[in-house]
């Protein structure tokens, strides 16, 4: 298993909560995805290694930004 934590900057409600959960969860290998609204820290688990970069892009076409 390999896990990646980071930050969500922009999130504002319980729906930006579910459009970056599930955007994460489409990611190849990814088995788990929780985000806390109140300080947008994130944890992706994994099967395989996730690059920052994907996950950045992921979440960019949700419209929110990534800190690592």
């Amino acid at each position: 298993m390999h896990e990646l934590t980071f930050t969500i900057t922009n999130l504002t409600c319980d729906a930006c909560i579910k459009l970056s959960t599930i955007a994460l969860r489409k990611l190849p290998g990814v088995t788990d995805a929780s985000v806390e609204l109140t300080t947008g820290a994130t944890r992706v688990v994994s099967t395989e290694p996730i690059s920052s970069s994907d996950v950045a892009e992921a979440l960019k076409a949700k419209g929110y930004t990534v800190a690592f």
